[in-house]
Parts: C-alpha cells; sequence; structure tokens
C-alpha cells in the first residue's frame, strides 16, 4: 500500500533532518560559543524535559483534533527553529530555550505520527509496520550523522540547520499530502 511506504518513508527523513541538526549541535556551542561539557548536559536535561511534558499532551491532542495538522505545524515549527538556530543562539539561556523548544516540537511529531502509523494498518500488522519504520529511522539516523560531518567541515554549522530544516519540513509535507488521516472518533475526544 503506497501509505505505508509513504509512513516508511517519512519516519527516515524525520530521523535524517533531526540527525543533521543535533549531531554537530554541542560541537558547534563548545567551539564557537564556548559552552561548557557541563552546560550541554544541562540544555539535553532541559530538552528531555520538554520532550516528557510535551509527548504526552500531543497524543492527547491529536487524539482530539487529528494528526496531521499536527505533525505539520511542529515540522514547520521546527524546521524555523533549525533556520533561526546560528543567529539567535548565542549563550547558554538561549540554548537552553532553543532547546527546549525543539525538543518540544520534536515531541509534537512524535507521538502523533506514532498514533498515525498504527492506524494505518490492521492490529495484526501492526508490530511489523512499527519496526519497520523504527529501523529505517534508525538508518535515516545514521545517514544525517554521516552527512552532518563533512557538511559541518566544508561550510560550518549554518549549512546543518538548513538542510537539517528541508527534511524536517519535508517529513512534513510527505505526512500532510501522502498519509490519510483516521477518522477521528468522537467517543474519545469526549471521554477526557
Amino acid at each position: 500500500r503506497p501509505e505505508v511506504a509513504w509512513a516508511a518513508v517519512a519516519y527516515f527523513v524525520m530521523f535524517l533532518g533531526v540527525s543533521i541538526f543535533t549531531v554537530y549541535l554541542p560541537t558547534w556551542l563548545e567551539r564557537d560559543l564556548g559552552i561548557s561539557g557541563n552546560e550541554l548536559a544541562l540544555m539535553f536535561a532541559v530538552g528531555g524535559i520538554a520532550n516528557v511534558l510535551t509527548g504526552p499532551q500531543a497524543g492527547k491532542w491529536s487524539d482530539r483534533i487529528g494528526r496531521k495538522g499536527i505533525i505539520l505545524l511542529a515540522c514547520i515549527g521546527l524546521s524555523s527553529l533549525m533556520l533561526l538556530t546560528v543567529p539567535f543562539v548565542t549563550n547558554l539561556i538561549t540554548a537552553c530555550v532553543f532547546f527546549f523548544l525543539t525538543m518540544m516540537l520534536v515531541a509534537m511529531r512524535i507521538s502523533p505520527f506514532s498514533a498515525l502509523l498504527t492506524a494505518l494498518v490492521n492490529d495484526d500488522r501492526r508490530g511489523s509496520l512499527m519496526s519497520l519504520a523504527v529501523a529505517l529511522g534508525q538508518m535515516g539516523f545514521a545517514l544525517g550523522g554521516a552527512i552532518a560531518g563533512p557538511l559541518f567541515a566544508g561550510m560550518g554549522y549554518s549549512a546543518n540547520t538548513v538542510l537539517g530544516a528541508i527534511f524536517v519540513l519535508a517529513m512534513g509535507l510527505i505526512v500532510w499530502f501522502f498519509i490519510p488521516e483516521p477518522p477521528i472518533r468522537t467517543t474519545l475526544a469526549a471521554a477526557d
């Protein structure tokens, strides 16, 4: 089925874009802005908190209002943040704020997208689809890391942010145009 193939491609592209952006983010922050290893650890902790706080809420919202709109909105927001990283992140405070927002938007994509994937196939095929999607996501992350290094070395971190943003936006467009939205079940929306 084409929508299953597109879903797998979207998962690959999702992790590819995030990897291109994230892998050399700490190197750039440390080398160009002088942020220490301990401060980077704090930034990643702040990002983890954003992810934990946002993921369940995004899943709940997607049950009520649909998944595709949330995914596309998160992709647009994440692409914008990526493009604004180099001009606006100038110290630890702005790095933490940007990374909090980045991880919030990452969580806003993953929870609804996982729910969208599970609706594409019957129960007896769900495990296979999720396994395929996760495997392709890991391949995307690995390829993104392989691309990120030469890109960073040759053109600087700005190039990583631009290419990462392009792939993140591409993921949102793939979901929007090629993956069907399942009907919203009003009984779930009324349950809370």
